[in-house]
This record gives C-alpha cells, sequence and structure tokens, in this order.
C-alpha cells in the first residue's frame, strides 16, 4: 500500500476568484483601492538590508485618511448605476447616484463632493432612493457632503429639491436634485416644526405651506427613516400647496446634523436629529 501524503492534510486552502470578489462588497470604495494597491506590489519576504519580515510582506507606511480630497484615478463612483467612475460621471454633466438602504453615508457622500470638484460648472449630482431606510441613508449622506463642501475655499453651499417619482401618497421614490446655492445659516430654533414616525404628512405639508404664505422661516427638526420620509413627503406636497394659489415659489431645503434635546420631552438626552431648514425661492 502507498504511504498517503498527510501533509497535504495542512496545505492552505486557496481562495476562489469568487469569494475574493464576494468579500469585497461591503468594503468602502478606500479600503477597496487600498487592497488593489496592496495586490499589485511584489512579494518580498526580506526588507532593505537583509532583515526577514515578519509574514513575507514590506511594512506599509501609515497614511492619514482623506475621503473627501479630490481624486485624479478613475475610480469606481459609488452609487452609479452604470459604474462610471468619478470623472467621467462628473464629466457627463448629468450625474446620477443611486442610494439603497446598505449604502455607506460617507462614502456616498465622497461621491458627491468630487462630482461637485470635477464637474464642469461645479454641477452636484441627483441622489436616488427608494424606500424609507434608503432615503434616510441619503439624507445622511448629503448632510456629510454639505459639510465638507463648506469647508472648502471659498465654501460650497448645496440645497435639494425632492421630486418623488410616483404618487407621493403612497410612493417613496425620491430623485433629490442638488443644486449650489447662497451660504445657509440657518439653525434650530424653538419654533421648528417636528415629524414622528405617526405625523400626518398632509397636515405638516399645510403647517409649512402656510408659513412660507405668511413670510416666515420654516424649518423641521426629526430623526428616523420614517419621520425623514414623511418630512421629505410634506416638503413636496406643500411645494403643491403653494403653487396652487399661483405663487411662483419653488421649495428646496437644506440638511445638517445638529445635537438637540428632544423638543417634546424636557430633560430627555442628547442626541443628533435632521435639521431641515426650508428655503422658499421665487422663479
Amino acid at each position: 500500500r502507498e504511504p498517503r501524503d498527510f501533509g497535504a492534510l495542512h496545505r492552505p486552502l486557496r481562495r476562489s476568484p469568487r469569494s475574493a470578489r464576494m468579500s469585497g462588497i461591503d468594503m468602502s470604495l478606500d479600503d477597496v483601492i487600498k487592497q488593489k494597491s496592496r495586490g499589485s506590489r511584489p512579494n518580498r519576504s526580506r526588507a532593505d538590508g537583509g532583515a526577514v519580515v515578519r509574514g513575507g510582506r514590506r511594512p506599509l507606511a501609515r497614511r492619514s485618511a482623506a475621503p473627501y480630497t479630490k481624486r485624479s484615478t478613475g475610480e469606481e463612483a459609488e452609487g452609479t448605476m452604470s459604474g462610471a467612475s468619478v470623472t467621467d460621471l462628473a464629466a457627463s454633466g448629468k450625474a446620477s447616484l443611486k442610494v439603497s438602504a446598505t449604502s455607506k453615508p460617507n462614502t456616498v457622500a465622497g461621491a458627491i463632493c468630487n462630482v461637485v470638484r470635477e464637474a464642469p460648472g461645479g454641477v452636484p449630482p441627483s441622489v436616488l432612493a427608494t424606500g424609507p431606510a434608503a432615503l434616510n441613508q441619503a439624507i445622511k449622506a448629503i448632510c456629510i457632503a454639505r459639510k465638507y463642501l463648506l469647508e472648502e475655499s471659498p465654501p460650497i453651499d448645496i440645497v435639494c429639491k425632492p421630486t418623488f417619482e410616483q404618487d407621493v401618497r403612497e410612493g417613496s421614490n425620491v430623485r433629490f436634485e442638488l443644486r449650489r446655492s447662497e451660504m445657509i445659516t440657518r439653525e434650530p430654533t424653538e419654533d421648528d416644526l417636528s415629524a414622528k414616525d405617526r405625523t400626518d404628512a398632509f397636515k405638516l405639508a399645510g403647517a409649512i405651506a402656510g408659513r412660507i404664505r405668511e413670510g416666515e422661516d420654516v424649518a423641521v427638526t426629526t430623526k428616523g427613516p420614517v419621520p425623514v420620509l414623511v418630512t421629505v413627503k410634506a416638503i413636496a406636497l406643500a411645494q403643491t400647496y403653494v403653487q396652487e394659489r399661483d405663487e411662483n415659489i419653488d421649495l428646496s431645503f437644506a440638511v445638517q446634523f445638529r445635537d438637540l434635546e428632544d423638543p417634546e420631552l424636557r430633560g430627555s438626552p442628547v442626541s443628533t436629529f435632521v435639521h431641515f431648514a426650508i428655503i422658499p425661492t421665487p422663479i
């Protein structure tokens, strides 16, 4: 009988190309790029000077993360429906980013910032989302992108106009049309409206439209996927209410994160809310 090769039982298993590809699905854009760059380096077992490097790899220099800096390579933009690079997407002049419930807001925000920097005229992309969870991630990404664009020199501010691709009463397919704006300096106040899970979007829209007609500043403070969807629906409905009176006013909003106490619960712990400052613009 031939002796068995017991050493074969201890040989490391090779990862199939498919499993390697699948492991990178949930990685951020920067992590994928770093992984590719590591894979392209030759695997040397000795460092300069002849010392053996543990693990057979040269130590990598630590780099500070800068996910919002301008990129010059043709990297694929997060959320693009065509798999286009950021550069190609910006050059098209009609950039669209699709956000899902599992999209990472930081990565989407980085794509928004880079499109603004590289597009002719600095035209921002539109952002598509379907469902409360995806819409909530999209709003978070816009908040983050706005924060970093305001730190540019000179500062860049952006506002959003929501458009529902179906009936606003039952649909949740939203296109956020982003555009550049003058600086918006509105901050939360005690007079802000609020939205909860069971808030009626139609009543909230009526309150928004009423304040717009009175020439008052209006804002909504909320948090959570369903309340954010209710708020976006209310702003879209308020646009139709304002137009019913032949008022040539276009409604958009600027969003930001703010740490606040719950306005309906005195003494509640501070938590992070989304502040929607609604901006009426004459058409």
